[in-house]
């Protein structure tokens, strides 16, 4: 089953489908949680997750560090009433009665936390104590920085597994955002390697990424032009590649990236994102946000 096979699957489940992928037997858990969470639409209801960073089996005491989610279905009505992801707090212990997710076989790219999940029958204390998770939320607030020689400082968000900093970039500070696996270090240093690549090349990366944006846009951004409200200057390619102006750049390990671009007000304040490859160059360009 490929990956959009397996999503429509999931998305065409209903409430007690979904509900029979989970264990029928209940257990308490202790569960630490901590990196956001959201909400997906399903078959006639959403399914409400809340990211976790570690659990306590109350059984058996033993504690299992990795991310997981613990989720509920709620209907479209409590979903529209809003506050859904209120319902719980970051940073937080909680001890609750829950059913596991039966494994099973899922494509290559679905993440193994999204399978490591608990559905919740009962919250049975909010706040509650357990040292080996304080533990664990000590270290997860304590801040993890690479400092690297040409990229400067970096700082692990340990929500999204990315290092974050600020780069100087054709003589402007623009951010860099560097798509990490957190528990696996030899990533961080792909990410900073390719990131470096870009970096020293960055006058030929920077022109070749504006002509794309041009190529692929311009006729799109003449036709808000046309839109506009009061007069406003003719569009070029050329005029195009000298307008956006380049304030972010994400980059995978692979050294795949993401290019994001001011749109100096020609698609009425969205932005410009060039896609593409350190080994193919720039691959796709829209307008987004």
């Amino acid at each position: 089953m490929d990956l959009l096979e397996y999503m429509r699957s999931q998305n065409n489940m209903t409430q007690a489908e979904w509900e029979r992928t989970f264990e029928d037997e209940a257990r308490e858990i202790l569960v630490l949680l901590a990196g956001g969470g959201g909400a997906g639409k399903r078959n006639g209801f959403w399914d409400v997750s809340h990211y976790f960073i570690a659990y306590v089996d109350c059984q058996t005491d033993a504690l299992h560090t990795g991310d997981g989610r613990i989720v509920y279905p709620v209907s479209d009505e409590e979903h529209d009433a809003g506050g859904i992801l209120d319902r719980f707090r970051q940073e937080a212990v909680y001890r609750l009665k829950v059913r596991k997710k039966i494994p099973h076989e899922v494509p290559e790219a679905v993440t193994a936390s999204s399978q490591n999940q608990f559905l919740i029958v009962e919250v049975l204390e909010e706040d509650a104590p357990c040292s080996a998770l304080e533990e664990v939320l000590a270290d997860y607030r304590r801040p993890v920085v690479v400092d690297d020689e040409e990229l400067g400082e970096l700082t692990l968000d340990k929500d999204y597994d990315t290092f974050e900093g600020e780069i100087l970039w054709r003589g402007e500070q623009i951010c860099l955002s560097l798509e990490v696996d957190a528990a696996d270090e030899d990533t961080w240093t792909a990410a900073v390697q390719a990131m470096r690549q870009m970096v020293a090349d960055q006058a030929a990366w920077d022109r070749d990424m504006r002509a794309f944006a041009a190529r692929e846009l311009t006729q799109l951004a003449c036709e808000w032009r046309e839109s506009a409200d009061e007069d406003v200057p003719q569009i070029t390619e050329e005029s195009f590649a000298r307008r956006i102006d380049l304030n972010s750049i994400g980059m995978d390990p692979d050294g795949s990236f993401s290019a994001y671009f001011d749109d100096d007000d020609m698609f009425f304040g969205h932005c410009v994102v060039v896609y593409g490859t350190l080994a193919d160059g720039a691959a796709s360009a829209v307008m987004a946000g």
